[in-house]
């Protein structure tokens, strides 16, 4: 899995779509599909990714640290600080009475519980995730390639924690339950889905999305965040149908350079998108004169994402001159001498 695997981008392009216009006022229907896959799919493709080749858990836990507990908390303060003096004032959110504290405190505790990440309520994902690659790596070995094992395990401690002890923790490691069996997965089918990805499979992904959508009419709402599935046996079926649907078509896609661009920078797009979607909301409002209770249809969904991320351009690229940000190290080039003619040494610069 070294370098860039073009379905895994693609995937990955298409699942911030689904993240941006489901967090986007938009149609019930629509979002109670997008939310029951949407999750699990990153979680799977983060899986498909895992590498700790000649690495100790030390040197694991600080680069996976690296990459997503530091772009975790810069983008909390960042996003905390706009929420504070911009955000908070849009009277259509209705979050002026949340006490500041609050949601700084919530920096710590990373859970969506009390208003606590209302500043920016996609930043969980990324602690969850840093939790579940700690616990994969440990358990990796133990399970010696029986991965069912792991699986099933994985379903059941989410299923008793759901229906009998209903356990909220710090950073949703409740939620990195149900998360490492979609990422295990993704880590064992990645070579096997990419003999695959050369076969036909525009029948698989009308398949996969249409039965996503008929289950998902028989469960309430998912909220992977808050924990809440509703029926797990159908939101364990419509995770995995809804995730095939977007690894096949992502098969089918893989020339589509701006899903390419959008799923290499999907990072950014997730720490980034809720602000400026409210932003947009905001003009809506104050600007247009509409209140933003009356967007929330499919046509609305598709202009608000459409608008944040020709929004979100220019952050990107002027985040990518800042890699350290998001944990990556500087590059480095060789600097030349008089007139380029002797090299000298080497300095560091910002670029990814």
């Amino acid at each position: 899995m070294k370098g860039r695997v073009e379905w895994i981008d693609i995937s990955k392009g298409i699942g911030i779509i689904l993240v941006v216009l489901g967090h986007a006022p938009t149609d019930d229907a629509l979002k109670s599909f997008i939310f029951s896959f949407h999750m699990p799919m990153f979680f799977f493709l983060s899986g498909a990714v895992y590498r700790d080749t000649g690495l100790g858990f030390f040197q694991f836990a600080l680069k996976k640290a690296r990459g997503l507990l530091v772009p975790y908390a810069v983008f909390s303060v960042i996003t905390y600080l706009f929420w504070l003096l911009v955000e908070r004032h849009f009277q259509f959110l209705g979050s002026a009475d949340v006490d500041p504290a609050v949601p700084l405190k919530g920096i710590v505790y990373s859970i969506p519980d009390h208003y606590m990440l209302t500043h920016n309520p996609a930043l969980w994902f990324l602690t969850c995730l840093f939790l579940v690659d700690i616990v994969f790596f440990l358990l990796k070995k133990a399970c010696r390639g029986k991965w069912l094992i792991l699986i099933a395990g994985s379903c059941l401690v989410s299923v008793v924690n759901v229906y009998v002890l209903h356990i909220s923790l710090l950073w949703n490691a409740e939620v990195a339950a149900a998360a490492l069996g979609f990422y295990t997965i993704g880590f064992v089918l990645r070579n096997k889905l990419k003999e695959l990805s050369y076969r036909r499979t525009i029948f698989a992904v009308v398949v996969c999305f249409s039965l996503t959508a008929l289950l998902q009419m028989e469960n309430t709402r998912v909220d992977m965040r808050a924990n809440e599935y509703g029926n797990m046996l159908i939101f364990y079926l419509t995770a995995a149908l809804g995730t095939g649907g977007v690894v096949f078509a992502s098969f089918k896609l893989r020339k589509l350079a701006f899903l390419q661009f959008l799923g290499r920078n999907s990072l950014i797009i997730l720490v980034l998108h809720y602000p400026i979607l409210r932003t947009m909301e905001a003009v809506v409002y104050y600007v247009l004169n509409i209140p933003v209770s009356s967007t929330y249809q499919a046509g609305w969904g598709i202009l608000y994402t459409a608008a944040t991320f020709a929004a979100l351009v220019p952050f990107i690229f002027f985040f990518k001159r800042y890699p350290v940000l998001f944990g990556k190290p500087l590059a480095k080039r060789r600097v030349y001498g008089i007139r380029g003619l002797f090299p000298g040494k080497y300095r560091e610069y910002r670029s990814y």
